[in-house]
């Protein structure tokens, strides 16, 4: 009887307790900013409640790394090296009868030789603290979350490189999508652009002043085209994505100013009054990238442009490894790559948005 009792008074002072505290959350750090009076109390004998991930209030997400990451080769080799036919071969053209024919040889190709570029990101713990947060309530084990962290503070790294954003502009980073396709006369892939001009990108066109505007975005689309391979890519600073984006709307399926009554269609869904995510322009595919500086927007044929990683160097996680003289583990992440664009003419830059 005294056990049933004993089981009963547990049981209900568990149930008080639990539709008393339902929904108040983290009860422990802070607990004076809200209205508690037995804060020494409630931090002595309450139990924290930690949520199962990791809040990232940092790090900011690149649209272009993850398409070039998608698409990108996986190949070996010490170097990359490709062929460029740098000019058109004269011996050929219109004869008649015994003419005597030109058989000169012409060296028309030159290789362009591309070094690797490696990348790494450290984690780094000290075995005490894990063993201090191996058991209990912890929502996350923190060797995760540093591992969480490691990856997730590469990628930036990664999307700055892309761009040539500093810190990732120096001699041993990649050729950037800007020394690629938006500098005329520079030295990339060892071949001087002042000397072989076929090797430069396409002339930018200028925007003038203001957003960027559909006939000039138009002009820069028609440079770049080449028969029937057409840019695919039009990547733009948020702020200038959407300023070009809003000259669209008004041409959306449905607006205010073109639904008729008979179509009842505000009694099913809302007026999509803009347009989500991205947009096409053409063959385009228009993205926004905060990495991207304002005022300058990048349009490529990515048939042409893509990222090579090395495969055996591919997002490589390196053993835990602890000093000789510290409680500390450390580990690495190494990714090997190079950005490669075998077709600068079929790229350029819309300039001046403002």
């Amino acid at each position: 009887m005294f056990s049933l009792m004993k089981w009963m008074f547990n049981f209900w002072v568990t149930q008080i307790v639990s539709a008393f505290t339902k929904g108040i959350g983290v009860i422990g750090t802070g607990i004076s900013s809200p209205s508690a009076l037995l804060v020494n109390t409630l931090d002595s004998i309450s139990q924290k409640h930690l949520a199962p991930f990791l809040s990232d209030i940092v790090l900011k997400p690149s649209p272009t790394h993850w398409a070039l990451q998608r698409s990108g080769k996986h190949i070996t080799g010490a170097e990359l090296v490709f062929p460029l036919l740098t000019q058109e071969e004269p011996t050929g053209g219109a004869f008649w009868g015994d003419q005597l024919l030109n058989t000169s040889v012409i060296d028309s190709i030159q290789p362009a030789n591309q070094i690797w570029r490696a990348y790494y990101q450290s984690a780094a713990i000290p075995t005490l603290d894990v063993i201090l947060a191996s058991g209990g309530a912890s929502a996350i084990d923190v060797v995760k979350a540093k591992m969480q962290i490691c990856a997730a503070s590469l990628l930036p790294k990664l999307a700055r490189a892309n761009w040539g954003i500093a810190p990732q502009n120096t001699s041993i980073d990649i050729d950037n999508i800007p020394a690629w396709i938006a500098t005329q006369g520079n030295t990339i892939a060892g071949v001087n652009r002042a000397t072989v001009t076929a090797w430069n990108p396409n002339a930018a066109v200028s925007n003038g002043s203001g957003s960027l505007t559909i006939p000039n975005a138009e002009k820069l689309y028609q440079q770049l085209v080449y028969g029937y391979d057409e840019p695919d890519t039009l990547v733009l600073n948020n702020y200038d994505y959407g300023n070009f984006k809003t000259q669209f709307t008004a041409q959306q399926q449905y607006t205010p100013s073109i639904i008729r009554a008979t179509d009842n269609f505000a009694d099913k869904e809302p007026i999509q009054t803009s347009i989500r995510y991205h947009f096409r322009f053409n063959n385009c595919v228009v993205l926004a990238d905060q990495f991207v500086v304002a005022g300058t927007g990048y349009m490529w044929n990515s048939k042409y442009q893509w990222m090579n990683y090395h495969q055996k160097g591919y997002y490589l996680i390196r053993p835990w490894l602890m000093a000789s003289n510290q409680e500390v583990v450390s580990t690495r992440v190494v990714v090997v790559e190079q950005l490669t664009n075998c077709n600068p003419r079929t790229a350029g830059t819309i300039t001046n948005l403002t």
